[in-house]
C-alpha cells in the first residue's frame, strides 16, 4: 500500500468515526518530543531544499516504528508527526522572518 492509499484510508476511517459508523479505538503511542533535535534537523533540511520534495512525510516518519503498529496507532503517529512538522515549520519560519527584520 503506497502512502497515498494510506492517507486515503485514514481519511475514510476518520469520516466514518465522525458520523458514528465506526467505533473509536484508543491507541497509545509515543508522541514526538518537542525537544527532538533529530526531528528538528529533518524539518530544517526539508525547508532548506530548493527542489520539491515529493514525499516529505515519508522522510519524517520512522519506518521501523510504523511497521510494528496497528492501524489506529499508525494513524495517530502519522497525524502527530504532521502536527509536529507544522509546529516546527511555523516556529522556524517565524524566527527566520524575525531575524531578517531585526538586522
Amino acid at each position: 500500500m503506497n502512502n497515498g492509499d494510506v492517507l486515503k484510508t485514514f481519511a475514510q476511517r476518520a469520516k466514518r468515526r465522525l458520523v458514528g459508523k465506526e467505533n473509536v479505538c484508543n491507541a497509545k503511542i509515543k508522541v514526538i518530543s518537542n525537544d527532538d533535535i533529530e526531528f528538528k534537523n529533518k524539518v530544517e533540511f526539508l525547508l532548506s531544499q530548493e527542489d520539491v520534495i515529493s514525499n516529505p512525510v515519508h522522510y519524517l516518519i520512522d519506518d521501523k516504528v510504523l511497521k510494528n503498529m496497528n492501524e489506529d496507532a499508525k494513524e495517530r503517529y502519522l497525524l502527530s508527526t504532521l502536527d509536529k512538522y507544522n509546529s516546527l515549520k511555523n516556529q522556524i519560519e517565524n524566527s527566520a522572518s524575525y531575524s531578517r527584520f531585526c538586522m
